[in-house]
């Protein structure tokens, strides 16, 4: 088995890694303000809620949850994230991901990326859209595993 040392530490996403990401329902969201602390906050959605927009850039959207109001307030002071996400069912499989975040309005959103409008599981029913998106800027990922990955 690898040990920490070992692990392939990577400035972007490989095949692996997206895969990996387009099958989790979860993760945990790490954030820091530098005048009131750190904060991480559980967030869940749908298997394949956080997008994949390039090798190094993750969004999923944010439909005004109160347990992420925390974090985009943190974000908004100090862009810099961690992402884990966990896959307890193939042996406590983890994908770290580390970098720079950011907030978008929907409408910037779906400008910038026109392929989210064409998304069917972001109706576009004023209730089911999204308020807004945060976006990671991919810094460092890295692979943990216990179990098998694929």
């Amino acid at each position: 088995m690898p040990t920490l040392s070992d692990r392939e530490v990577l400035t972007a996403l490989d095949e692996r890694m997206q895969s990996f990401v387009r099958r989790q329902e979860m993760m945990f969201v790490a954030t820091g303000d530098p005048d009131d602390g750190h904060d991480c906050t559980f967030v869940t959605g749908g298997t394949g809620f956080v997008r994949i927009l390039s090798v190094n850039r993750l969004a999923w959207p944010e439909f005004d949850d109160v347990s992420l109001s925390t974090a985009v307030a943190d974000i908004q002071h100090d862009p810099r994230i961690s992402l884990l996400f966990v896959d307890f069912a193939r042996g406590a499989i983890g994908l770290h991901v580390s970098g720079l975040a950011k907030v978008l309005d929907d409408d910037a959103m779906r400008r910038a990326y026109r392929k989210l409008n064409l998304d069917p599981s972001l109706d576009l029913v004023a209730e089911r859209r999204p308020a807004r998106w945060i976006t990671v800027y991919v810094a460092e990922a890295y692979l943990s595993a216990a179990g098998e990955l694929d």
